[in-house]
């Protein structure tokens, strides 16, 4: 704009009534604040009004310098630009970060950090952590401290070229879905067992059917279901770690409408008039109408249902195990050190089986719920590769026949 110039704390700017000025600082509270003021006849004058204001809070952001530790910093800018902008996940995460900073670092002043501490921080967090999660924290820090370096409350950035090892091994990509046989035999059990009183077998019979994100499955309301059209609408989701309600989709792309099969259909066909019966019996109204609640009228966690589903997983491993000749103290000693899907595997479960049996990736897309493509491509890209290299042995053989 012609009539507008700004630096990393103010901002000049043409009004009706003549120039003005807003500077940003940071407060005593550690939050992010401006002053602004109007009505100068020039844009010279606005500015030299602007570095008084200046001036005078360069002296304030020193005071915060001395007397902010490290964990107060982080903690207010994690308030300030972070929390409650995602998801309930993300959320978590950040504040799990600033546990560990405040555990670690204690009343550490924040202009007190070296290099070397904050090295022997992420080396002490890399003991029980893999390098996924390292790199996660670090990243969290490093725009954290870049804040404050920009914001000239400590003058350079401590976690620039920190080392990053560990021992711990993340899960296998390998892991991360079922194969065909095995989620196969998931969707048998969880049938055999999906009631009011297992309603986790329930949730893990949706998610293989939907591959919808566990908060989408909480989230979900009887008026999300179209019985006559077989379909769910997904629209919300469902705070299910702390229990505050109902909240908004990961993104605006997740609010789909998702085809669901005949199976699935009188699956929930079941459960509601389970749900009937046995809330008329008991006096409880279910107000908030939800699909998965229980018959003590609560939504599992994510840990219940983690829980039921890997207890499902070590029963169908142990038989697929056993049929191969695996001995029963082999057998058990061997799903002791196998690291097993999480609920959110069901999702990629779900994508992988799609992608197996030659369905188009845009239809994949738009039924997962990601904003484009290229999110799906990337997660997927494996599954594509294979995928691909199979069609291209089926394409030379046709091709050969010519």
């Amino acid at each position: 704009m012609k009539n507008m110039s700004k630096n990393k704390h103010t901002l000049i700017y043409k009004k009706q009534k003549g120039w003005a000025y807003r500077v940003y600082y940071m407060g005593e509270d550690g939050k992010n604040h401006s002053i602004n003021k109007q009505g100068f006849k020039s844009k010279s004058d606005a500015e030299d009004a602007a570095r008084e204001i200046e001036n005078r809070r360069a002296v304030a952001r020193l005071d915060i310098a001395e007397n902010i530790t490290f964990a107060q910093y982080f903690e207010s800018w994690i308030n300030t630009y972070k929390l409650g902008r995602y998801s309930l996940s993300t959320d978590s995460k950040y504040e799990v970060a600033l546990r560990f900073i405040q555990d670690y670092f204690y009343d550490d002043l924040l202009k007190d950090i070296t290099k070397m501490e904050y090295q022997g921080f992420i080396d002490d967090y890399s003991k029980d952590h893999v390098k996924d999660s390292i790199y996660r924290i670090n990243g969290y820090i490093g725009s954290c401290i870049q804040e404050a370096v920009d914001e000239r409350i400590i003058d350079r950035n401590f976690t620039r070229n920190v080392v990053i090892t560990t021992k711990k091994k993340g899960k296998s990509a390998d892991l991360k879905y079922l194969e065909s046989d095995v989620a196969s035999s998931l969707r048998i059990m969880a049938k055999e067992n999906a009631t009011l009183s297992n309603i986790s077998a329930c949730e893990i019979l949706f998610a293989l059917g939907t591959g919808c994100r566990y908060a989408e499955i909480v989230g979900l309301t009887w008026d999300n279901v179209d019985f006559e059209n077989h379909t769910v609408n997904i629209q919300k989701t469902y705070d299910y770690k702390k229990r505050t309600g109902f909240l908004p989709t990961k993104t605006e792309s997740s609010v789909r409408q998702i085809t669901i099969s005949d199976e699935l259909i009188r699956e929930l066909r079941l459960l509601r008039m389970q749900q009937r019966e046995t809330f008329f019996k008991q006096g409880f109204k279910n107000n908030k109408n939800f699909v998965f609640i229980n018959k003590r009228h609560t939504v599992p966690s994510d840990t219940s249902a983690n829980n039921v589903l890997r207890k499902y997983l070590k029963k169908i491993y142990f038989e697929k195990n056993k049929s191969k000749g695996m001995n029963d103290t082999e057998n058990r000693k061997t799903l002791d050190n196998m690291e097993l899907i999480g609920f959110h595997g069901l999702r990629h479960t779900h994508a992988s089986y799609l992608i197996a049996h030659g369905l188009s990736l845009e239809y994949i897309s738009q039924r997962l719920g990601h904003s484009n493509v290229a999110i799906t491509s990337k997660v997927y890209i494996h599954l594509l590769n294979d995928y691909r290299e199979r069609e291209d042995s089926k394409a030379m053989k046709a091709l050969s026949k010519l």
